[in-house]
């Protein structure tokens, strides 16, 4: 019973929705009438239901999106050629697997990648390019290029292995 009372509910607010699209500005004789409750019905629960549900599964897509990204950056990390920003042979392989994974959804991605020089600046302008060569690959792929963005680091210090780049997922 109360299914069918949730169908007809939908029913009737497709109904009323498509005549509401179907109407157009030149219509002046139609009259508009909103009415509102103030306890919930069976439809603003069934609403928050798909609401929910719609948000568990976008984020759970993202979630394996995340996972087979880094899986693959695990398995081969993405490599450029020392002081070089071209990439190693074999990085092409991974970034295959990654745009696959990216292909899936429509998460932006961040890509991060390094440099180390005496030379502060040429640091910085390899490091951009090596960021750079990793986004036309990826674009090259089929990944739109208004998806990702780039970020090179100069003499980043620490356990970061500079001839190596990141990718992260959806939080950028």
């Amino acid at each position: 019973m109360i299914r069918r009372t949730i169908v007809s509910g939908v029913a009737v607010a497709a109904i009323a929705i498509a005549g509401v699209a179907g109407c157009s500005s030149e219509d002046s004789d139609v009259a508009t009438t909103t009415t509102t409750t103030s306890e919930p019905g069976p439809l603003d629960a069934a609403a928050t239901s798909i609401r929910a549900t719609a948000s568990a599964a976008v984020d759970a897509a993202l979630e394996a999106t995340r996972d087979a990204v880094n899986a693959a950056i695990s398995a081969t990390p993405i490599q450029f050629e020392p002081d070089s920003s071209e990439l190693n042979p074999i990085s092409n392989v991974t970034l295959t697997a990654i745009a696959v994974a990216l292909e899936t959804n429509d998460a932006d991605i961040k890509i991060e990648a390094y440099a180390d020089m005496s030379d502060e600046d040429a640091a910085q302008q390899l490091a951009d390019e090596r960021a750079d060569s990793v986004a036309s690959a990826l674009e090259a792929q089929g990944i739109d290029k208004d998806r990702i963005s780039t970020e090179g680091t100069a003499n980043p210090g620490g356990d970061v292995d500079v001839d190596q780049a990141d990718i992260t997922v959806g939080e950028n």
